[in-house]
């Protein structure tokens, strides 16, 4: 057969490839895992306790997360229309306004 210039592409069979795990693989690996959560705290030493300020460190974080979370963001320029879009009442008083409390 000469060639035509024309590239056609064959049919491919199809491979079937999956890639999830079987219940009894998982549940192995979670055996797995809770009995390495059971014994290891058995056969390594203790550790002392951390200094005070350093439990301060999570709470911390969530509070800078929980006020970053409820600002809003600064606009840029012209003022966008879903910046100045009306978020709903905020009150009982028939005022609207923005729910954001900082």
């Amino acid at each position: 057969m000469p060639w035509s210039g024309v590239m056609r592409a064959r049919p491919q069979e199809a491979v079937a490839t999956t890639t999830t795990m079987d219940g009894v693989k998982v549940a192995v690996l979670l055996a797995a895992a809770a009995a390495l959560l059971l014994l290891l705290p058995l056969a390594l030493p203790p550790l002392p306790p951390p200094p005070t300020q350093l439990l301060f460190v999570p709470v911390v974080m969530l509070l800078l997360v929980a006020s970053l979370a409820f600002c809003p963001t600064a606009s840029s320029g012209g003022g966008s229309k879903l910046a100045d879009a009306d978020h709903g009442s905020f009150g009982t008083t028939g005022e609207t306004g923005s729910p954001h409390l900082c």
